[in-house]
């Protein structure tokens, strides 16, 4: 096995320079390299690699890549997440296929190795060895305790969506499994921030009503208290300054996108440190003392705001991001001297290259790419684009269209899943395979997306079908009046929320459409409130009542199942069988309603598959299905 994996890093080393044209297939593989983290003393590397199907974790060293140990899938066991704690041992958090799911899901267990393979127990779950077994009971990494080599806090919490079990910090022993609980949280479904003493100071939580609450301790062996009395609009904590006397946060006020705040805990003052124009910032960058110094933002393209410039920190995460031409550059780890870190570096056309960055010399060595057979210079550019609604909201969108074409061109337009999500600038493997495929691809962050401040995303509550699918037609006449898109050849086509939309945009622009395809969508809001995952949640009735509204006709109204009838674009459905989140019931719904019309329709339904394809030979299938449906109506063997 050694040697076998030693080939594959040297093959990849040396077939870097090797080109060949994207296909299908190059578009429905997973990932050969999902994450690379340095060992504390810069000594060694973990890599989470996939190995026929299944994720293994290599442990390298770093000076010359001989394997050390690597970390197999077994059984229905696969490794995931991982964090270094100390020089030797990292600690996993174990992913389990189970019952007909394809895709492995997370049950909280944590498994302890050291780089050498010795050392391995699991110290957090069911099947842990010491201790009790809390059955139903799941541990996620909280804080690693810098100075402490042998514990880490982690969140125990029941996965269960029983919302009268409150979420407990607890101290782990890595070697042991020991655990001794610091903490529990006042409210369910909540997270917890802890100060730079690693003491929990904020919980921010949801209640039954759909309402964020935050609580507040004072320090170690205090109760919560309530802080929304603390500051007008919401509050969102992030770090603590490096005395704990302060607080990050992000802060949202009426029309605005968030603003980043330092609070003052004992004088409860707050200081404006920066606000976008139209979005939020994506997320806060901190030093090694917890002192944020910058934020990413993804307004149009990715950048950053370095509101320290002129800091150490500041100024080598400006250093990398020139060397690599603007790209996202995020710093996955570093050494416990700061002189070596591992980043990542991704665009629109390269999902993911790993590479060494020494800060004293200053030079970047390359590691491996994530997904090394896409080739970067085969692969589009995705241009964004604003436009303006008719009630004033400023929309973000994306257009990523085949290389050497740029006028009149057969489009498909792909809504977002959520809806409280957003597109962002950044490498797409289903735009991409489009626009390999020679179609334009229309992206746009409408009303209700996620982003761009509270208002922004209320805009979408009630208006599922209606107000979001017109931000969809309007960004889809955009590129009609730009000359992008050619009116005659649209298709329309999303998965999730996004398939929803996919039918929603087709019954409500019947004339607009000449095909859509569903993909794990929900297609009777009514339905909801019965069927899938959402309601089981304690707050699954408030979101529901929120974001879609109660009254029956109008949900009706909104239902592509119920108004197939305004349907004139013939439909795609692909759907799993086990998905609980938009649930298979839907889709026969769906099915049901068009068989009904006489509405041509064709089917493609896998068993085993969840909220999304997961199994290789599946995506594959579907990928294949979609190109050719799109091929039938709008792609070059259209009648």
């Amino acid at each position: 096995m050694k040697y076998i994996i030693m080939m594959v890093w040297g093959v990849l080393l040396c077939i870097s320079n090797v080109t060949f044209a994207a296909s299908v297939e190059d578009y429905s593989r997973h990932s050969d390299y999902h994450s690379v983290k340095i060992s504390p003393d810069g000594k060694h590397l973990a890599v989470l690699m996939n190995d026929e199907g299944k994720k293994k974790l290599a442990f390298l060293r770093t000076d010359n890549f001989e394997l050390t140990f690597a970390l197999n899938s077994s059984g229905r066991d696969q490794p995931a997440d991982y964090y270094w704690v100390n020089n030797e041992r990292v600690i996993v958090q174990v992913v389990q296929s189970r019952g007909r799911l394809e895709q492995p899901i997370n049950l909280g267990e944590i498994f302890a190795v050291n780089y050498d393979g010795s050392k391995r127990k699991m110290i957090f779950g069911i099947r842990a060895q010491s201790g009790i077994a809390y059955s139903g009971y799941g541990g996620f990494l909280l804080d690693k305790l810098e100075d402490d080599k042998k514990h880490v806090l982690i969140t125990k919490r029941l996965l269960s969506r029983d919302g009268n079990v409150l979420p407990e910090v607890t101290k782990l022993n890595v070697y042991t499994g020991k655990e001794r609980r610091v903490k529990r949280a006042p409210i369910s479904y909540s997270q917890f921030l802890v100060d730079n003493d690693s003491v929990p100071r904020f919980v921010v939580g949801t209640d039954k009503n759909f309402d964020t609450k935050i609580y507040y301790s004072e320090g170690k062996g205090e109760d919560w208290q309530p802080f929304e009395s603390k500051f007008e609009g919401e509050f969102t904590p992030l770090a603590f300054s490096s005395d704990n006397k302060s607080v990050y946060a992000l802060k949202t006020e009426e029309n605005k996108p968030q603003g980043l705040y330092r609070y003052d805990l004992e004088t409860e003052k707050e200081t404006f440190l920066y606000r976008s124009e139209i979005a939020d910032p994506t997320y806060a960058i901190s030093s090694d003392l917890n002192e944020v110094y910058g934020l990413r933002l993804d307004e149009d393209y990715s950048s950053y705001i370095f509101i320290k410039p002129d800091t150490q920190e500041a100024k080598l995460h400006k250093a990398l991001i020139q060397a690599f031409n603007g790209d996202s550059v995020e710093i996955t780890s570093k050494t416990k001297d700061g002189k070596q870190m591992v980043v990542r570096v991704s665009s629109d056309r390269n999902p993911g290259s790993f590479y060494i960055f020494n800060t004293d010399t200053m030079k970047a060595r390359f590691l491996l790419s994530s997904q090394q057979w896409i080739k970067k210079e085969q692969q589009a550019s995705t241009k964004p684009f604003r436009i303006k609604t008719p009630d004033g909201l400023v929309l973000n969108g994306y257009l990523t269209l085949p290389i050497g074409k740029k006028q009149n061109l057969p489009t498909v337009v792909l809504p977002h899943g959520g809806p409280h999500y957003r597109d962002y600038w950044q490498f797409d493997p289903q735009a991409q395979m489009l626009a390999n495929a020679g179609y334009a691809v229309l992206k746009v962050n409408f009303r209700g997306s996620e982003g761009y401040g509270k208002s922004f995303m209320e805009a979408g509550y009630g208006q599922w079908g209606t107000g979001i699918q017109d931000d969809i037609t309007l960004a889809l006449n955009y590129a009609i009046q730009t000359g992008v898109a050619d009116k005659e050849r649209v298709c329309i086509f999303g998965a999730s929320f996004g398939g929803y939309s996919a039918l929603q945009s087709a019954i409500r622009a019947p004339e607009m459409y000449k095909c859509a395809i569903g993909y794990v969508g929900v297609y009777d809001l009514p339905m909801m409130f019965d069927e899938g995952d959402i309601k089981g949640a304690t707050w699954g009735g408030a979101y529901l009542n929120t974001t879609l509204g109660t009254d029956s006709a109008e949900l009706i109204a909104q239902s592509p199942s119920r108004n197939v009838d305004k349907l004139n674009a013939p439909v795609l459905i692909i759907h799993g069988e086990d998905d609980q989140r938009a649930h298979f019931e839907h889709a026969l719904a769906l099915k049901e309603a068009l068989d009904k019309k006489g509405h041509p329709y064709e089917w493609l339904v896998k068993d085993k598959e969840g909220h999304g394809f997961y199994n290789e030979d599946n995506i594959l299938e579907a990928n294949k299905a979609i190109l050719a449906f799109l091929d039938k109506y709008i792609g070059d063997t259209a009648q």
